[in-house]
């Protein structure tokens, strides 16, 4: 992922409890800024780092590992 990437953003908790649309869901967001990973020795394992994204109108760091580029996304499913 890079700055300029559409990414699917998955909000709310995360083990997809609850209602969808009120508790969790996915939303289109776009990243704004260079990715700062947690620990250098994960990113080719899991990705672990905070990056920042224009999501619903506002720029937030976000958990890059709840983010998935558009360019993967091939279903609604999780």
């Amino acid at each position: 992922m890079t700055i300029g990437d559409l990414v699917r953003v998955h909000w709310g908790t995360c083990d997809w409890s609850g209602e969808q649309g009120v508790s969790w869901g996915y939303a289109p967001g776009v990243i704004v800024g260079e990715i700062r990973w947690w620990n250098d020795d994960v990113v080719d394992r899991h990705p672990c780092g905070n990056v920042n994204i224009l999501f619903r109108g506002e720029i937030i760091s976000y958990n890059i590992g709840r983010l998935q580029p558009m360019s993967e996304v091939n279903d609604e499913s999780r």
